[in-house]
């Protein structure tokens, strides 16, 4: 199977990356190199943004991310603009980018390395389910079972257990751009949330999850599974940030729970309500998708576990 193809395709055979980043220059070169060259417009990569949340610090010029020796931006990669935001938030990530060119989008950041197979085959997965978030990094929001009102965050080892799952975490995710506009317009998406996320400084993954379960379940009946693409990538931010620690799944957990709460109140169903197997929401080429079969995207998902929480 090839998974490269022709630069020259645009529209819906084409996606943007979009790039997280926060005060990590070498690691925010390092991403743009490898999504808008390395990979670049032969495997999909039409467009690459960068989301620019540093408040009185001014972006660097384009073509400084691509000086590597001799080496500078040249036409074989993908388009780069560097998008400064207004305010420093996690829900930046989610603002509508008037420039796009594409319906897919795919959000990562700075720290996560998809290996260009990989990519594409995410890509070639949202374009059979672009409803869908469709991802690397597969997570369960599920009631607690000791107290209904209470919502526990659970990662891959509980993912793996229970062979079942319902979100898709927007580090390494397929999206379509529409979703910006819902998550950012406070006519259909609460304004609470926004502001949650924002006193948090976490857990604008959690909020997008519920957008697109809710709009999916409002418009069609159902919410649109989450869709977890099995692949190659590698995460360089494992030892650090603020998605490390006990404290940061246990603010996940809280934060579930006050979301619902929040939806509830606006009229709403608990968007999180339900869950896929990993045997009809994983894209695999392997056969016959046993439980057992089923594989992180890399060795280090395993060791995301919160012992407080595995058994709730």
């Amino acid at each position: 199977h090839t998974y490269g193809f022709n630069a020259n395709r645009e529209g819906k055979q084409s996606y943007a990356v979009v790039i997280n980043t926060y005060k990590r220059p070498e690691m925010l070169q390092d991403a743009i190199i490898h999504y808008a060259r390395n990979c670049g417009p032969k495997y999909g990569v039409s467009q690459v943004f960068v989301i620019w949340a540093e408040q009185g610090n001014s972006p660097p010029d384009n073509d400084s991310f691509f000086q590597t020796g001799l080496r500078h931006q040249h036409q074989n990669d993908s388009k780069l603009e560097i998008l400064q935001m207004a305010k420093d938030s996690l829900n930046s990530r989610f603002l509508p980018i008037p420039q796009l060119q594409s319906d897919a989008v795919f959000m990562v950041d700075d720290d996560v390395r998809v290996d260009c197979n990989s990519l594409y085959n995410g890509f070639e997965a949202w374009s059979s389910f672009p409803s869908s978030l469709v991802g690397f990094y597969p997570r369960l929001a599920a009631k607690s079972r000791f107290d209904s009102s209470e919502h526990v965050y659970h990662t891959w080892p509980s993912v793996y257990l229970r062979s079942v799952f319902n979100i898709i975490l927007t580090k390494a995710c397929f999206m379509h751009k529409k979703y910006f506009d819902l998550y950012s317009d406070a006519e259909q998406h609460p304004s609470e949330i926004l502001d949650l996320v924002d006193s948090k400084m976490n857990c604008e993954d959690v909020a997008m999850a519920m957008v697109v379960a809710n709009y999916t379940r409002f418009t069609t009946g159902e919410p649109a599974r989450p869709i977890y693409v099995e692949g190659k990538l590698r995460d360089r931010g494992l030892f650090g940030g603020i998605s490390t620690g006990n404290s940061h799944f246990d603010t996940r957990s809280m934060c579930l729970t006050e979301l619902t709460k929040i939806y509830r109140q606006h009229g709403w169903e608990d968007p999180l309500d339900y869950s896929v197997t990993m045997k009809e929401s994983t894209f695999v080429h392997h056969a016959p998708g046993f439980w057992f079969q089923h594989r992180p995207s890399n060795f280090f998902e395993w060791l995301s576990i919160n012992f407080l929480t595995i058994f709730k």
